[in-house]
């Protein structure tokens, strides 16, 4: 059979015997990864199949070095569990894998171990949200946190200072589960990267355009994938609003947890293989899903729930329940942390400065320094774990129309106006 034969074929739908279909299954397994991702759900509808299975049956066919670039395979490729795995008790699993390794807050483990699932379920999702580690400082186990992940999702790959160019040319062709760490040295300043990672949120705006070759032909990039970042400080207002953020602190002296060391991979195979197959066995189930989401969250966040949620409900046993009060107990704990925006929080601890204030002005390097000095503030780490800066400051004040003034010497700020700005405000 001809290749153009095999393509009528496929996209026809013709019926074929197990010889038949061995043999076509031996040509899709000849096809390099893109020309075959194009193909294979065409070829899994028109004969009724689940594309996982089909997945399974061509990597059983394909050589061993199509699947990733060279001899070397770029990507791990799981073989699913020999057996049916049960749901409820396959996120206990991950519960307490996670929490072997990582100091986590309350409610963090099952959104994690739930968002591992979803990683291995992308395809069937419409929304996919980011999973964020963040901190206020370093030595809180972020990294930790995204070797488990790293350990127990499909195809991950650790993407540190990853260019834009190369992160959707890798979405495009290996459909990895992206892992940013250290987003906080690079994230901030790469507008076209975040709008890449916001964009991949809904799978329906999951593509980016780019001109390609000797003639810049434009050429669509798809770059629907699950990813998860790691860094200090904030996350960028439309990040955050698109992630499920896990907010970590420093372990204490009298907590403990086991060192996640890089022979702990091959130690979670069985965990990913049961992944594997517990997805293969439920895609059309979590594909159906029309989950209900707690009404206490706002509508991003019932977004980012949905996926979780539809888990939940396949999975059975008290996951349903626990699942939905993790949810809501994150957002209620993020509430709290962040009632108020930046901007009134600035103006806060700013009133309570001029409390003691002296004078009708304050130099903008006074006010910054007076600023880090509060004891357990955000502001000595406020950005990619360094100090804020006098122009962040007049960044934030400016929406409350508070500007800082110039004299011959230095630049100020007038005490009346942020007085005003505070009494108005907080």
């Amino acid at each position: 059979m001809t290749k153009d034969d095999f393509e009528k074929w496929v996209e026809g739908g013709c019926p074929a015997d197990a010889e038949q279909m061995d043999t076509e299954l031996a040509d899709l397994a000849s096809l390099d990864l893109i020309t075959y991702d194009q193909k294979r759900e065409g070829f899994a509808k028109a004969h009724n199949i689940r594309v996982s299975t089909l997945d399974a049956e061509v990597q059983k066919r394909r050589p061993r070095n199509l699947v990733g670039d060279g001899d070397t395979a770029a990507f791990e490729e799981v073989e699913l569990w020999g057996e049916p795995v049960d749901g409820a008790e396959l996120l206990g699993k991950l519960v307490r894998t996670v929490e072997r390794f990582c100091i986590l807050p309350e409610h963090a483990a099952p959104l994690i171990a739930s968002w591992i699932v979803h990683a291995w379920a992308h395809d069937v999702a419409d929304i996919s949200p980011v999973l964020a580690f963040t901190s206020p400082e370093k030595r809180c186990g972020k990294s930790t946190a995204m070797a488990v992940v790293h350990a127990l999702t499909p195809r991950a790959e650790i993407a540190a200072n990853l260019s834009s160019a190369v992160m959707f040319r890798l979405i495009a062709k290996h459909k990895p589960t992206l892992l940013i760490d250290e987003a906080d040295t690079f994230l901030e300043a790469r507008e076209e990267m975040r709008g890449m990672i916001n964009g991949g949120h809904n799978k329906q705006l999951a593509f980016v355009w780019r001109c390609e070759g000797d003639d810049f032909e434009p050429k669509k990039f798809d770059v629907w994938a699950p990813k998860a970042v790691a860094m200090i400080g904030e996350l960028p207002d439309t990040l955050e609003d698109r992630a499920l953020v896990i907010q970590l602190k420093r372990k204490e002296s009298g907590e403990t947890v086991e060192r996640m060391r890089a022979t702990r991979a091959d130690e979670l195979l069985p965990l990913r293989r049961m992944l594997a197959r517990w997805v293969a066995d439920n895609e059309i189930s979590l594909a159906n899903a029309d989950p209900e989401v707690p009404d206490q969250l706002n509508d991003r966040a019932q977004d980012n729930a949905r996926c979780l949620c539809a888990i939940a409900d396949v999975a059975g046993g008290d996951w349903p329940e626990s699942i939905r009060s993790a949810l809501i107990g994150m957002a209620a704990m993020r509430a709290g942390e962040e009632r108020k925006s930046k901007g009134v929080m600035l103006l806060t601890d700013i009133g309570d400065i001029l409390e003691r204030w002296k004078g009708g002005r304050i130099k903008s390097a006074d006010l910054v320094a007076e600023l880090i000095a509060i004891e357990d503030g955000p502001w000595e780490v406020w950005r990619g774990g360094e100090p804020i800066t006098t122009r962040m400051v007049a960044s934030l004040l400016k929406p409350y129309d508070v500007r800082p003034d110039r004299d011959a010497g230095s630049r100020f700020y007038v005490v009346d106006n942020l007085r005003a700005a505070v009494a108005r405000y907080v």
